[in-house]
């Protein structure tokens, strides 16, 4: 019922698996978080990983201490819920973290250390990072698409104002097509999300 996940290069205290499952009567899934004084992530993927966590906690509106753990215990009927859309590589432990905490899964997340790698990563810090980014904005999309569109359609209603009140204050003239382009793609784009939200909810 229970599928327990680690990597095999040394990095993760596999000795603490024991703990991993005591955590998980309480909830679905069980990370064991990279942030304690012990972990030793390498700083140039620091800045990344800072961001691309941000990113996610505020598309998924929740704290998420350590986004893409390889150390972790999951309800195996959580991995059957979602297997459509869980990926094979790297991404599956961010994706299997972003559709559990915006379904309402119970997520569960206790320190750890992290020790230095045996042999080298297979991570391409640029590529990589920039499939996270998309991943990340996909994956939501998927389980809570408002979250995506309300921010950007907000954002083009606020620069049609901002055009309108600038170009009116100093030039005497109004941008009036540019202010009209921006405030309907706004006004478009909220239309998107609200559709892509109902039918979400119809079909989740």
């Amino acid at each position: 019922d229970w599928i327990v996940i680690t990597d095999a290069d040394g990095t993760y205290p596999s000795g603490r698996i024991a703990e991993l499952l005591d955590l998980r009567r309480e909830a679905d899934m069980v990370v064991g978080a990279r942030v304690s004084a012990g972990a030793r992530i390498p700083v140039v993927r620091r800045p990344a990983k800072w961001v691309l966590r941000r990113l996610a906690e505020f598309l998924a509106f929740t704290d998420i201490p350590d986004l893409n753990s390889g150390f972790r215990v999951i309800r195996r009927a959580a991995i059957e819920r979602f297997a459509a859309v869980l990926p094979d590589g790297f991404s599956f432990t961010t994706t299997i973290t972003l559709a559990m905490l915006s379904s309402g899964f119970r997520v569960t997340y206790f320190p750890i250390d992290y020790r230095y790698r045996v042999g080298s990563s297979k991570i391409r810090p640029i590529a990589d990072t920039a499939a996270f980014l998309a991943l990340i904005v996909r994956t939501s999309l998927y389980f809570n698409p408002l979250r995506v569109f309300l921010p950007v359609a907000l954002g083009f209603i606020a620069a049609s104002a901002l055009v309108a009140v600038l170009t009116w204050a100093f030039t005497d003239r109004l941008m009036d097509v540019t202010t009209v382009l921006l405030f309907v793609t706004g006004i478009q784009l909220l239309g998107l999300g609200l559709l892509a939200d109902l039918v979400n909810r119809k079909t989740s």
